[in-house]
């Protein structure tokens, strides 16, 4: 597992070396309606091709992400492979989640990989992260 902090302003990773991959968003501080249009772009075009959001806001965060995949993909000729899977995990606990990624996380027409946090949050908790990641 892959660990990415972001804040509101914080620098995008290159994260394309990851393609293609499962992706969970960890929404601890939302931000902007800007920011989180950039964000699920970035997902998307770096080649997230199963994202899990847990946290708040994880509604509207489904809607930018499925946005950025139907602008970057012509509907009319896309491939399954193109398809970006998305679970919502309002209610869950980011341990559940990691579980979820680890047993169950499975895109129907594409091998990812690796497994790439992003959290969203002022904070890092790489460590708290990995250690929870490693007991899911």
């Amino acid at each position: 597992m892959e660990y990415f902090q972001l804040t509101e302003n914080s620098d995008l990773p290159d994260i394309d070396r990851f393609a293609p991959s499962k992706v969970i968003i960890a929404i601890e501080s939302p931000p902007s309606r800007d920011r989180q249009l950039e964000i699920s772009n970035w997902l998307v075009q770096a080649g997230g091709k199963y994202v899990m959001i847990c946290g708040e806001d994880c509604e509207n965060w489904e809607q930018t992400i499925r946005q950025a995949n139907l602008d970057q993909v012509d509907l009319d000729h896309m491939q399954p492979g193109e398809f970006v899977m998305i679970t919502v995990h309002k209610h869950e606990r980011l341990r559940n989640v990691f579980w979820h990624a680890k047993k169950h996380a499975r895109h129907s027409h594409v091998k990812c990989a690796h497994l790439l946090t992003i959290h969203i949050g002022n904070q890092n908790r790489s460590v708290e992260y990995q250690s929870m990641f490693g007991k899911a």
